[in-house]
């Protein structure tokens, strides 16, 4: 296994609904602080899927501005 795949967790499963939602597990939310009505971005990389909160991705693109 490669160095950057070392911090995987799997932290829950879910279900694709009829509309296409998920339910994020409740220890996932708590743990990343995701709150009702947040931002999240869904990003490709490859065969995978990542949710990215968007002001976690707002406080990179600020410090790239400095």
């Amino acid at each position: 296994m490669n160095r950057r795949n070392r911090n995987v967790l799997c932290c829950g499963s879910t279900k694709v609904g009829s509309r296409g939602q998920i339910v994020i597990p409740q220890e996932v939310r708590e743990k990343f602080n995701i709150k009702t009505g947040d931002l999240l971005l869904v990003v490709e990389n490859g065969s995978h899927i990542k949710l990215l909160k968007q002001d976690i991705l707002t406080k990179i693109v600020e410090k790239l501005g400095d």
